[in-house]
């Protein structure tokens, strides 16, 4: 009776240590892992028929779905074939606190550094601008490029995400305007066809009133 009662208290024992152990080594695993994710998460720019005056804003965010803080860089790589409208474009990156780049989009190398703590996130805007300056020799061209972001934690462990854009220039084609700048909205009508509905039923609701009053004094 006494062996058996040693015999389990040998099991149970073993069978805590292992426990223990698994325990251990799966929260050191999970907090040696560093996990960036972006939104969107493939795709950032898919701009057709920009025209000189034209740009396209876009906002990112980047989140930390980790146990740990990292540091992360954003890089740009263009597709060495669509080379002669990238070099021309021009980028506009900012934060909630304000301007981080602010030129050509063939100059930008790379943003600082910049530090998130697990469960947070952070938006980074990209604007690409269409130069005024730009001639028919830049129809139909496209720009391709890709942004990566990529993080790494205090015990040097990394993590990477990438996503794509892709600006072209007016085709010239039917339906395609000549003019410089965003189109903009036709609201001119609409804001004078409401004020005339509020004048008609100001009238009308006076109308009422002044006939309600006429018909008690009667």
């Amino acid at each position: 009776m006494n062996t058996k009662k040693v015999n389990l208290f040998i099991i149970s024992l073993l069978t805590a240590l292992v426990y223990l152990s698994v325990v251990n080594l799966s929260s050191a695993s999970a907090q040696g892992e560093i996990t960036l994710d972006i939104m969107p998460g493939e795709v950032l720019f898919d701009v057709d028929n920009m025209k000189p005056g034209d740009w396209a804003p876009r906002t990112v965010v980047v989140q930390n779905n980790g146990l740990q803080e990292f540091s992360y860089a954003t890089t740009l790589q263009p597709d060495k074939q669509s080379m002669k409208l990238f070099n021309e474009l021009l980028l506009e990156v900012e934060d909630a606190q304000g301007e981080l780049y602010n030129g050509k989009l063939a100059d930008f190398k790379q943003l600082e550094s910049r530090s998130l703590k697990p469960a947070k996130q952070e938006e980074i805007d990209f604007t690409v601008r269409f130069p005024t300056h730009l001639g028919n020799e830049f129809q139909g061209l496209d720009a391709k490029f890709t942004l990566f972001f990529s993080a790494e934690g205090s015990d040097n462990s990394k993590d990477e995400k990438a996503i794509s854009g892709t600006i072209s220039g007016d085709d010239g084609g039917p339906g395609a305007s000549g003019s410089s700048g965003s189109e903009l909205p036709a609201t001119a009508t609409s804001v004078f066809n409401m004020i005339l509905v509020g004048a008609l039923l100001l009238a009308g609701g006076g109308w009422l009133i002044r006939y309600n009053r006429c018909k008690m004094n009667t």
